[in-house]
């Protein structure tokens, strides 16, 4: 191909026809850019294609890291949600002065339970290590970094402090009154705690205070943790199902 161009301009030359080798150069470089745009213009189409097959695959774990962390905050908020509702029956039971009975050895076991939050970080730790702006869509983007950012600085470090709350009561007011944490048996396997001194526990003015500050801390470092976990992913759920569409 190249040796025919040069072969028609040889033969222009030669002929004298200088005008009309001039329009033909002209031509011959017009051409050639016209390639280089389509080359370009090719290449830049399947780089775009590549990145939307990442992002649609990033999007698509996405998807599936929101899926096991629902999973695990719905455990997680029934297992508080025992223990809270525990939490309001001893507080009223003891505030009555009402008798020891057996079913209380439950409700003590249940206010000692603690399940955590999990968030399942391996996607977005991937996505930051190659390139958060490989998500196209900026809002997107944006509601994906808070989701994470508020599971790691608030969601943990709250449920933390719930968990060491619980640490040491078991060290200080538990151990004082209850021969063991969490036991059980075979046959049943609803936790126990059964007061060695059920009068003298409900006298105790640290422990009522530990109960009440128990409540409002499930509250505050747990439900209303989880609400808000709940909150943020039901919108980047929602906004990742649209995009993993558009890419499809």
């Amino acid at each position: 191909m190249i040796k025919f161009f040069r072969k028609i301009r040889q033969n222009l030359l030669s002929e004298n026809k200088f005008s009309k080798y001039l329009i033909y150069a002209i031509g011959e470089i017009v051409l050639v850019v016209i390639g280089i745009l389509i080359a370009v213009q090719i290449n830049n189409w399947n780089e775009n294609r590549r990145l939307k097959t990442q992002e649609l695959k990033i999007l698509l774990d996405f998807r599936e890291s929101l899926d096991a962390d629902a999973i695990y905050r719905s455990d997680s908020k029934k297992v508080y949600e025992k223990a809270r509702k525990s939490m309001n029956h001893l507080i009223t039971y003891m505030e009555n002065d009402l008798p020891y009975i057996d079913s209380l050895k439950y409700h003590f076991a249940n206010i000692a339970i603690d399940w955590g939050l999990s968030y399942d970080f391996s996607t977005y730790e991937a996505l930051k290590s190659n390139d958060l702006n490989l998500i196209s869509n900026a809002d997107l983007r944006s509601d994906i970094i808070s989701y994470y950012r508020y599971a790691e600085n608030l969601a943990t470090n709250f449920t933390n402090r719930y968990s060491d709350n619980l640490d040491h009561a078991s060290r200080t007011i538990f151990s004082k009154h209850f021969n063991q944490m969490w036991s059980g048996r075979i046959d049943n396997p609803q936790s126990e705690m059964i007061p060695i001194d059920y009068e003298l526990l409900r006298k105790d003015k640290e422990f009522r205070y530990f109960l009440k500050t128990l409540k409002n801390k499930n509250y505050w470092f747990i439900e209303n943790v989880t609400n808000n976990s709940d909150d943020l992913y039901q919108k980047i759920y929602e906004q990742i199902d649209d995009e993993i569409k558009k890419l499809k």
